[in-house]
């Protein structure tokens, strides 16, 4: 995933009892009835055409998530902040409330009103990524049923909702308690939430794309993605100066231009159909092998077959039931979807950034998020030229796989020295390059998946990457509630502590170093 691409493996082609002993006598005599085909036109149904308005609308869709991924939290917990002083002091001592607006952000750095802070912000987090993981396997099931797009169509309710209750709260902060933002969290039950939207979009983006394209599109949007999150932050950081409501307002207008992208989407799933009657022959013409779509319908000669005893449907629908997440047990996925997880628990303390950043150097938010915005833009260089030109000029001599592994194993040696380094910077001026340092590592979710899908066979790409999302989820939950008690355990702590969630960060990315170490592809 990182400037090459991964060409088909036939041995990934056939598995398990379908597969011929003869591999090579498979590759040098074509089935009968088999035609060339060119592996950009035959192996899709939808014509070129149609397939760039497709990656161009849900790479759009994307963007926006993007854009408002980054203009919505900072502001977000601004706004927070400011209810929570307000509380606060109007507890404490009402004459540092002044006759309009919000006490002086200044005030609101104590212990005190950041604990409250991270708390809100911290199980908030917690709760939607709770949330998220328990609707993932419905939702997810009823997109290979019913199909992509009504799966994602079923988000933008649930996205609405969220927006309306969260938004209510904040702006009727003097009605409702400030806690009642927790609310918002249930509205993922409808849709599934951000993860299975972008669960949905993936698996979107790799139904109509061939093996040798997979990469370089993952790559490619990876660097558009980050070039518009740091554009966006900054726009956010100076909108903040402003009024902190001006950016969040804007960034939920961008998401709800990009949820009505959803209802021009074309279906993928029968695509992916096309893809695989091309390759097997002998196999039904699902993605899900024939758990959806009626097998008989994949036998193309017209002689009557003998009707198989009812013990052997009975095996055979449990054969294809373990073979439908077979792929999870082979010791190189496990380890890289650990690795993912525990990396994504570890990037919770990311969270934290801009708070910690504001907290310890007594910045303004504002200006937290302009730098925390710096330190995305850090990862676009990464992405267009270190881990290309390391691919094809220093790491030419390993395969493709390899240079992935390598370039995996590079990246989180870079967030682990990288968080330490963060929680350890006593000064600014030592926290910007261990912030770069940090970047350098930004890769590695993206290589990380990359490998993991030259791993598994065509078919079970859709499965792969629900997994991770779900993996991926699990570690945001984990991650929003460790991190959550950490930074406030560091608050508490002072000093060189303050970064305390941060240390824990790195030695978890040093985990995720010894599981690389151990694989082998």
């Amino acid at each position: 995933m990182v400037g090459h691409v991964f060409p088909p493996e036939d041995d990934h082609r056939l598995s398990g009892e379908d597969a011929p002993f003869l591999l090579e006598d498979l590759r040098s005599q074509p089935a009968p009835g088999d035609v060339p085909s060119d592996d950009s036109s035959s192996d899709t149904v939808l014509p070129e055409k149609g397939r760039r308005r497709l990656v161009i609308t849900l790479v759009a869709i994307m963007l926006t998530f993007a854009i408002g991924g980054q203009m919505i939290p900072g502001p977000m917990v601004r706004i927070i902040e400011a209810i929570a002083c307000d509380d606060y002091w109007r507890a404490h001592d009402p004459s540092r409330l002044p006759a309009s607006g919000h006490v002086v952000e200044g005030l609101c750095k104590i212990e005190e009103v950041q604990e409250e802070v991270t708390t809100i912000k911290g199980y908030m987090d917690f709760l939607e990524g709770l949330l998220s993981v328990l609707c993932a396997i419905p939702y997810g099931l009823l997109a290979d049923r019913y199909g992509r797009r009504r799966a994602i169509r079923l988000t933008i309710p649930g996205f609405f909702l969220n927006a309306i209750i969260t938004n209510s709260v904040l702006w009727f902060s003097d009605i409702f308690p400030l806690r009642a933002i927790w609310l918002g969290s249930l509205s993922w039950t409808i849709g599934g939430g951000p993860a299975i939207a972008m669960a949905l979009i993936w698996t979107m983006l790799a139904d109509p794309t061939t093996d040798s394209n997979l990469a370089i599109l993952f790559f490619r949007v990876g660097v558009i993605i980050d070039i518009t999150s740091f554009l966006a932050g900054v726009l956010s950081a100076q909108l903040m100066t402003f009024n902190p409501w001006i950016p969040m307002m804007v960034g939920s207008g961008i998401v709800t231009i990009g949820l009505s992208c959803a209802f021009f989407l074309p279906e993928t799933m029968n695509d992916c159909v096309k893809r695989k009657s091309t390759i097997h022959g002998n196999e039904p013409d699902s993605c899900m092998d024939g758990l959806i779509v009626d097998e008989e319908s994949s036998y193309s000669s017209p002689k009557v077959l003998p009707k198989p005893s009812r013990h052997r449907l009975i095996l055979g629908k449990i054969r294809r039931f373990l073979n439908h997440g077979i792929f999870i047990f082979d010791h190189r996925i496990l380890l890289l979807l650990l690795a993912s997880a525990v990396a994504q628990l570890a990037g919770g303390s990311s969270e934290f950034l801009a708070q910690y950043i504001s907290t310890r150097f007594s910045w303004t938010l504002a200006r937290a998020n302009l730098l925390k915005s710096f330190h995305t833009a850090a990862t676009i260089p990464v992405f267009l030229f270190l881990l290309p030109y390391l691919s094809t000029h220093v790491l030419h001599y390993l395969s493709l796989r390899g240079r992935d592994l390598y370039l995996a194993r590079m990246s989180i040696v870079c967030l682990a020295v990288g968080s330490l380094g963060v929680g350890l910077a006593p000064h600014i001026f030592f926290l910007v390059p261990s912030l770069c340092l940090h970047a350098a590592g930004g890769g590695f979710s993206l290589v990380a998946r990359s490998l993991a899908t030259a791993l598994v066979e065509r078919d079970k790409t859709a499965r792969l990457y629900s997994t991770i999302e779900i993996l991926q989820l699990v570690g945001s939950v984990l991650g929003s509630l460790c991190f959550t008690n950490l930074f406030k355990l560091g608050l508490k702590l002072s000093g060189a502590l303050v970064g305390l969630a941060w240390i824990m960060s790195s030695l978890l990315f040093v985990l995720v170093g010894i599981a690389l170490m151990m694989l082998r592809v």
